[in-house]
């Protein structure tokens, strides 16, 4: 059975494990998850619920999903909205509910936390289905530009 719940500090090793299988998707030198700056990033995000949140699904006691959630503050939203900063489910536990109901129980927070709308810039193809199968909408593009390398 497939139980999810928000990530705590000893969670670390096996969220940024699980999130190591993003780099895949992005640009290469993109991804930062096994630099110290995650490392911090993640432990800063667990002991403050107002900089996001992030829910893990076990099955188990095995880690088998992650999805980070941050919370930007915008005039146009009159408060907080949700983003989704990442998302995956372990290849073995793909197309048996685990997203949808990482997904489902984010949903659910971003409520929780009052936030106007929930967001995910540059869907993967992987994933995009899912957020399409959960009512959102397909707004447009995303547009980036990195700044300072902090590594």
């Amino acid at each position: 059975m497939i139980r999810i719940r928000k990530a705590v500090g000893a969670d670390q090793a096996a969220v940024l494990g699980l999130l190591k299988g993003l780099g895949s998707s992005q640009t290469p030198g993109e991804s930062r998850i096994q630099s110290p700056v995650a490392t911090e990033t993640y432990r800063r995000i667990v002991a403050d619920a107002n900089l996001g949140t992030v829910l893990v699904a076990e099955e188990d006691g095995a880690m088998v999903g992650v999805i980070t959630l941050s919370y930007p503050v915008s005039i146009r939203c009159g408060g907080k909205y949700t983003c989704v900063e990442e998302f995956i489910v372990s290849e073995g536990m793909r197309g048996k509910g685990v997203g949808s109901g990482l997904l489902a129980a984010a949903i659910e927070e971003a409520q929780r936390q009052g936030c106007f709308e929930i967001q995910v810039n540059n869907p993967s193809e992987l994933g995009y289905p899912l957020y399409i199968r959960a009512n959102m909408k397909d707004t447009g593009k995303h547009l980036k530009m990195k700044l300072a390398d902090r590594l």
